[in-house]
């Protein structure tokens, strides 16, 4: 007999929040309630405790009796990049939002990266984030476009790890590599841009990011360079053949943010620029124009002719005729600020770090 009730279609589960936790009960309520409080509610928080020892798990359990949006996986410990893989694995929604245990979503944050994400036609979007819990509180602006995002990406991550939301079809095929673990964000992203992913960047801050000296970036930081600079390699040879550029010219530009800079080519530096510039447009460009002028100080102790180098560079595709930068730099090589001094680390916040990485 056909039945008179209506059918009922499920809603579709819009997002599945992942978020690991270790040893988190410092901060770790904070960060749930922040995701709980969300104007978009149509989501599910998988929160995977990574072998806590402390009372991590305990905090989870209370949250999780009070909304049932919460599921808690606890295990022992296998280390972030299986975590993030076993959240990824168990996500159900159309969209995997990242969120840490030690930061603050701003309530909305979801609501705000569906928009931008149905606006742009993207498959990933991350935020600003503005940084606190330290005297280092700078607002982190990220490139917002496509392009601009591709092109920073051959010199440092352009994505905010914990405010980022992607495709859940296509980051189920990808995942993290933990191979490539204490850079296993940037791994994803870069694997991400050469399989296609279209990219943005919320020009807004939508997530607070805790400054602390647990935090792992801050423990492990050799370490992180050094696979930084792999993913830096490896996406610079991609680079280098979509764009049709020598690529012995983006490898001589990715010298510079290494520690030795004595033998460096500048002319091939000049070079590669130049034909980075000259393909790139409008956020994109400016991108490039603002890492190559960072990069110019890091090798102004070891180029005795800096100043005229970045000056044809800035006549050609610059905004202006920064007078000061052309003083500055003329100042850091008359001073031999070298890269992997303290001085140099000391005058960059001042004049070279203004726009956050």
């Amino acid at each position: 007999m056909k039945s008179d009730q209506p059918t009922i279609t499920p809603v579709e589960l819009l997002i599945s929040v992942v978020l690991p936790a270790f040893n988190a009960e410092k901060y770790i309520a904070e960060a749930v309630r922040s995701i709980l409080d969300q104007t978009l509610t149509n989501f599910e928080l998988i929160v995977i405790n990574d072998g806590s020892t402390d009372n991590t798990l305990a905090i989870l359990e209370e949250l999780r009796d009070k909304d049932a949006r919460v599921i808690v996986i606890s295990r022992e410990n296998r280390g972030l990049v299986e975590s993030l893989n076993e959240g990824i694995d168990l996500a159900r929604g159309k969209w995997i939002a990242r969120m840490d245990a030690d930061d603050i979503a701003l309530p909305h944050r979801f609501e705000r990266q569906l928009e931008w994400l149905e606006r742009t036609g993207a498959d990933i979007s991350g935020s600003w984030v503005q940084r606190f819990g330290s005297s280092d509180k700078r607002v982190v602006r990220l490139p917002q476009t496509d392009d601009a995002i591709k092109m920073a990406m051959l010199f440092c991550s352009p994505f905010a790890h914990p405010a980022v939301i992607m495709r859940t079809s296509l980051v189920k095929r990808l995942g993290y590599d933990k191979r490539w673990e204490k850079a296993e964000d940037y791994d994803l992203w870069e694997r991400a841009a050469e399989a296609g992913w279209k990219m943005a960047n919320v020009p807004e801050v939508l997530l607070s990011y805790r400054v602390h000296a647990e935090q792992i970036s801050t423990l492990t930081a050799n370490r992180q360079q050094q696979l930084t600079q792999g993913i830096r390699r490896r996406y610079g040879a991609f680079v280098s053949h979509s764009m049709r550029l020598n690529q012995s010219w983006i490898d001589e530009v990715l010298k510079i943010s290494e520690s030795s800079l004595s033998e460096l080519d500048m002319d091939a530096v000049d070079a590669a620029f130049t034909g980075l510039l000259q393909q790139s447009h409008g956020e994109a460009r400016d991108v490039v124009f603002d890492h190559a002028t960072r990069l110019y100080f890091r090798a102004a102790a070891n180029c005795p002719n800096i100043v005229s180098r970045w000056s044809k560079l800035n006549r050609e595709f610059g905004k202006g005729f920064k007078v000061a930068t052309k003083l500055q730099l003329w100042l850091f090589r008359l001073l031999q600020v070298r890269a992997d001094g303290a001085l140099f680390k000391q005058l960059k916040r001042i004049y070279i770090w203004r726009a956050s990485r």
